[in-house]
Formats: structure tokens, sequence, C-alpha cells
């Protein structure tokens, strides 16, 4: 063996070890057959059996692959020269570990060993199941010396006895196999139940090394297949500016302390409806414990529905302490309040960690303090607007205007993950779709909307409208307060925020409107324009799949609603809402009670909501006073006066559309009180009928259309209406 100070890789180091490891294993064949004297021949156990010429031979092959000098001669060494041997290997092996660290040379072995609290024993039993892992000729020489060809895995047995000198090591040693020691604790072994249940079961089971430990070992990946989807990094610290005055003041504070590193190190519970901001605000004070430390989140939730919750716990800790890495457990307070997750967050918490632990939750309260110890808390809002301003101004880089930057902030209340994942849609649809991959404002608005869109899609129905306001033909009075409504939303920060009225307004900055009137008068047109104009989502609210008669589940769908809709602040449109927002009666029976229950619920969340509500009423009387009490504008729509119906079939006959001379708008207008969507069905009708004789639409198939829709609201078709297009109604 040629002699060298240092290492020159981590596999040059493992190979070292396995060369003291050899010398190990021939002491151990020199004792097995100084103690075993076995009558039976080889070839009567022709397959079972392992003969001392073909120990020899693997000892010599193994002792060449590492150049441990002349292999014949050490066959026929004594096991007081094997010994001698193998102290001066220890000696040597221990030198140049010393050495190569003392160099800067990064080696798995003693990382393991120093991340897991390994004692030397433990590190000598991690060596020798790894080296079934690089030679398969290990397998051989452990069948000898089990006794069993079939079992190739080193036995606790056989740690045992070549590694422990005296009874007291040996006592020592086999508490190393306990559930609360660091190889079982941290699942670094898994021990195989002996076939022979009448033999000692723990000395004869067998040792093999978790694929998590081996590739950690071997490539310095810290990777484990039982984690995959529920154990992540996050590695970028919170950037303190982007956050307020209040939130930087508590979190410095916090950052102080943690970075002080007091002992016992910190449980710290982070809470707050923003799970990013969370995750964030956890990385950035795991940065004041150790700089270069990532910080390493455990799902929660995904980690609650595995059916051995517990091996996960073991192995999340294994990994963080592998990683060098500081936990934060997402949705923390998933993991208690079953009995298969009893006592999970205790383990994750009380592990004589040296760093911090995170637990992360929505709402504060919601996690029970872990081992009795009071963890130390910090509570943080969404992002309000000035700080989800400097967000959106420091990922965009001047690419939009400050304005839009402001109006992005303003109008759609993001937390910081969904902030990111718009910013991603929308430079992926630049790239694809717009010239030179430029990034417009339309795709930043476009993307902020489609955050809602998953979780809505269940529960409400999104309403595509194509329409301005000059497609609305409603009174001069009505035009002029929706146009406010466009004001009140456009400009709410500056009311709110600039001129300081959110102090002094304690509830919801929310905007709710009734929308009153007729059926077909333009009230889902209205709301359809409007959310257009300011670049929202409409969501028509279905009530069949809210209502349900199962009691506390339609408060429950609908707070789902509104909490998603708040989020990205979608439009929500009641219509029929007075199907939902009816008058409170008087209580009779159980039914009357819990409808009342549902009533004042919403009543409660109305108010608190801040994004846009839209309720549509065709009998504005039989809502709930209450409600109408919490209205922010009430507007009326009338049935349109006969100038109005006639732009209206103006409208939907544009010069574009086929028609012939006769037809006579201004006699249709004056002569039938219709609504905007009786009229829109006229032209539907008629159209069709046109089309489908290959005609351009007369008056006659428009005369038949207004007859048809007539009949249809039971109303009766006199002579008198229709004048000399009486006839028409008949052809």
């Amino acid at each position: 063996m040629t002699p060298q100070s240092t290492y020159t890789s981590n596999m040059e180091h493992i190979q070292g070890a396995l060369l003291v490891l050899d010398l190990q294993l021939h002491r151990q064949v020199l004792r097995w057959r100084a103690t075993h004297h076995g009558n039976a021949t080889p070839e009567e156990l022709l397959g079972l059996h392992t003969s001392s010429a073909e120990v020899d031979a693997i000892l010599d092959g193994l002792y060449a692959a590492r150049g441990g000098g002349n292999a014949d001669a050490l066959d026929q060494a004594p096991i007081a020269t094997i010994s001698e041997l193998l102290k001066d290997a220890q000696e040597f092996y221990a030198l140049s570990e010393s050495a190569s660290l003392a160099d800067g040379l990064s080696m798995q072995l003693p990382l393991v060993t120093e991340r897991l609290a390994l004692n030397p024993f433990e590190r000598q039993v991690v060596l020798l199941t790894l080296a079934a892992e690089i030679d398969r000729r290990y397998g051989r020489l452990f069948g000898y010396l089990n006794d069993d060809v079939t079992r190739r895995s080193p036995t606790v047995d056989l740690a045992l006895q070549m590694f422990c000198e005296d009874s007291g090591q040996w006592e020592e040693a086999r508490r190393s196999f306990a559930p609360d020691a660091a190889l079982q604790r941290y699942r670094v072994i898994h021990l195989r139940p002996a076939l022979d249940q009448s033999r000692n079961p723990m000395l004869s089971r067998e040792m093999v090394l978790d694929d998590a430990v081996v590739s950690f070992l071997l490539n310095g990946i810290v990777a484990d297949a039982e984690l995959k989807g529920m154990l992540g990094t996050h590695r970028d610290g919170l950037d303190i500016q982007v956050v307020d005055e209040g939130y930087q003041i508590a979190v410095e504070s916090l950052r102080a302390y943690v970075g002080g590193r007091p002992t016992p190190a910190p449980v710290v519970l982070i809470t707050g409806p923003d799970a990013e901001l969370n995750e964030s605000a956890a990385s950035y004070l795991a940065t004041a414990h150790a700089r270069e430390s990532e910080l390493v989140v455990l799902d929660a939730a995904k980690m609650s529905q595995h059916d051995s919750p517990q091996d996960l716990v073991a192995r999340v800790l294994r990994q963080v302490k592998l990683s060098a890495g500081i936990l934060a457990v997402q949705e923390a307070n998933l993991l208690q309040g079953t009995p298969k997750l009893e006592g999970a967050l205790d383990n994750l918490t009380d592990d004589g960690r040296d760093g911090p632990v995170f637990l992360l939750a929505k709402e504060s309260g919601s996690v029970r303090v872990p081992n009795g110890v009071p963890p130390l808390t910090l509570n943080l809002a969404v992002p309000g607007f000035e700080a989800r301003r400097r967000i959106w101004k420091a990922s965009l880089n001047g690419e939009i205007s400050d304005a839009d930057i402001a109006e992005l902030s303003e109008r759609f209340p993001l937390t910081t993950g969904q902030i990111d994942t718009a910013l991603a849609r929308a430079r992926s649809h630049a790239a694809a779709y717009n010239e030179g991959g430029t990034l417009r404002r339309s795709d930043l608005f476009t993307s902020c909307r489609a955050q809602s869109g998953d979780a809505l899609a269940g529960l409400a129905q999104r309403i595509e409208s194509l329409h301005s306001w000059d497609d609305l033909v409603v009174p001069s009075a009505v035009k002029s307060q929706l146009l406010h409504l466009e004001d009140w939303v456009r400009y709410r920060q500056v009311v709110y925020d600039d001129w300081g009225y959110s102090s002094r307004i304690m509830m919801g900055r929310g905007l709710v409107v009734l929308f009153s009137g007729s059926s077909g008068t333009g009230k889902t047109m209205a709301a359809g324009v409007l959310a257009r104009r300011l670049e929202l989502d409409l969501y028509r609210v279905d009530l069949s799949s809210v209502v349900s008669k199962y009691i506390g589940e339609t408060e429950k769908n609908l707070s789902q609603i509104f909490e998603v809709a708040e989020t990205a602040n979608a439009v929500l449109f009641f219509d029929e809402a007075d199907a939902l927002f009816g008058k409170r009666s008087e209580v009779k029976d159980a039914h009357d009670r819990y409808a009342n229950i549902e009533v004042s619920y919403l009543l409660q969340r109305m108010e608190t909501y801040s994004g846009i509500a839209i309720l549509a009423s065709n009998f504005r009387q039989n809502l709930d006073q209450a409600f109408t009490r919490r209205l922010h504008v009430a507007i009326e729509f009338p049935l349109p006066n006969v100038g109005d119906r006639e732009r209206i079939w103006q409208q939907l006959l544009p010069d574009n559309v086929p028609q012939d001379s006769d037809i006579d708008l201004p006699y249709l207008a004056r002569q039938f009180a219709l609504t905007g969507g009786n009229i829109r069905n006229c032209v539907l009708t008629a159209a069709f009928s046109a089309a489908s004789e290959q005609n351009p639409i007369s008056m006659g198939h428009l005369v038949r259309a207004v007859a048809r829709e007539l009949e249809k609201t039971e109303q009766p078709i006199v002579r008198s209406d229709f004048g000399i297009y009486y006839e028409l109604t008949r052809a």
C-alpha cells in the first residue's frame, strides 16, 4: 500500500475505509474457522455453502482492488498478524481522513457521522452495510460468516462480533439498535426479520442500508423517494423591502433573537393567510441562524394522507440533518387531531436539534404547542396594496408603467405565491404570442384573473362579456350610476388608503350593488360590461350547487366562494338573489331557524367582503331589509320606453344583417312594450326562420317572432296591436 497523507475524492476515502473493513472481515473469517468444525463436505452442500477456498479468493480480490499488499501472504497469516495489520491500517486511515478534512475535502462518511450524531460503532455499521451496495462479493462473505449462503447481508450479531472487543463494548453497541437510537430513529438501516424466530430475533436480523443514505454516501445527493412531493427546499430569503413597516419591525426583532443562537433552539410559529409569505419569512429567519442553511419545507397536508406518517417523520428528520437544513412544516395544524398522527409534531420539534423549527399555519391558534414549550409567534397579514406594488415593481423591472402596476396591485389582492404564478403565466403567454415576447398590460391582467378560475369553477359560472357601455340601452340616469360604480372600484385605494378612510370605516372595503328590475332589462349585461371595463372576471353564482339541505353546508359553500373571489377580486353576480337573500321569517320549525341562520351569515359576510358583489333581483321587495341597508348602491332597471326599444331593435339588426326594406322598426318599438331580452329573442327567432328559407329577414319574420314571444309570456295576440301586420302572425 503506497503511503499518502490525504485523499483526493470521496470515493477514494470510502475505498480507504473498505480496506480497513476487509482486514476486519479477514480477521472475522479466521475467528469463524477457529470455532466452527462442520462435518459436511462442500459437495454435500452444493449451492448452499461457500468454501474456504472461495472465501480466500474473495478476500484476495478485495485486497487487490484496494492495493492492500501481497494477498497470498495474507492468506497464510495468523489472526495476530492480521490484527496487527488492521491496527496499522486504522491508524493510517484516521490520519489520512484528518488531513483530508483539514484540506477541505468533502467526504460523505464523516458528514453522515457528524450530522446524524453516530457513535464509532454506528459508523462502522454504516460502512459494513454500504460494502454490500458497492461490491457484490461482500454478499458471499456475509453468507459464509452467517453460516447461511442465502443470507447475504450482515447481521446484528456479525457487527457486534466484528467491532466489539469485550462485553462492555458489546452491551453499549447493542443499544445502537434500539428504536430511539440514531440508526433506527433516522431509518439509516433497516432490520429484516429473522426467518427462524426461535433464534435471538435481534442478533439474527440482517441489516440493509437505506437507499437514501446510500445515495448520500456515494453521490452527496440528499434524496428519498418516499418523501417525493411532500418535502422541498426554499432557498430564497424574503426581500424585506416588499413588506410594510410593521411587518419589518416584527420580523427583524425575531431575526435578531434567532440569530443569537439561543439554547435550546426555538420553535417558531408563523401564521397568516399567505402561505408563501409565511414560508419566505421562515427562510429569512433561518438565514439568521446559519447564512448557508437551506429551509427544508414539509407539506403536512400530503404527509397526513400517508399510511405510515411516523416512518415519514423519521425520514424527514434524516433528510433535514443530512442536508444541514432547517425544518419548516407547512400547514402544521394538520399533524394534530388524528390517532395515526399522534406525536408526529412533537417528534419533529423535539430532536436534539441545533437550529430552530418553523411551524407554519394559516390561522393563529390552530396549532397546539408542541412538547409543552411555548413557541415564538409571528402573525403575518396578506401583503397590502403598497407591499404588492413593491413586489410587482421589483419583479417587472420597468416592463409596464407605474400606473399600471398600481392598478394591478389595487385590483388584485393576491398572495405572494399567486403574484409569482401570475407573472410566470403572463411571461409564458407573451413569449408565445406577442411580437418580440413583449410583456403587455393585458397579459398580466388576464393571468391575475385566472388565479380564481379553477377554485370557483365548481360553484360559479364564468360569464364572458363582449359588450361596452354603448351597447347597453338604459336611461341616462341609470348609465350615470353604472359609470359611478366603475369609479368606485378604480379609486378605492385613493379613498381608503391615501385619504385615510380605512381607519374610519372598519368593515370591508368592497362594493355591494343591487340591480333590480324586470327580467330582460339589462341587469346581467350591465354586470358583464362593468366587469369587462374593470378587466375582472364575472362569475354567476350557481345557486343549485350552493344551497344545500344539510345544515351548515350552504354557509360553507358561500364562504368558499367569497374567499376565492376576494383573493382574485372577481365580480360575483348573484342572479335571482332573493332566493338567497330573502326576508327572514318567523321561526315555526327547525327549517325556519336554519334558513334564518343562513341569511344572518350572509349579512355578516357581505359586510366584511372586500370584493365586488352584484345582486340581481326581479322583486326588490322580497329582499331582507337588513341587506338593503348594507348595499352601497341600488340601481333600478326600468322597462325600456319607445325610444329605447327602437335603439335596441336597431342594435340587434345592424346593416350587415340581410334584411328587407319593408322592416318597420319604429312601428315594432311603438306597438310592443318588450324588454331588451324579449327583443333579442324575437330577432334570433326571425333570423333563424329567414336563414332556413334562405331569405333576408323581413317584417313578416319579425312579426311572427313577436307573436311567438307574446304567446310564450301568455299574452294575447290582439289585432289592434298588430294592425296591418296581423295576418302575418298566422302565416
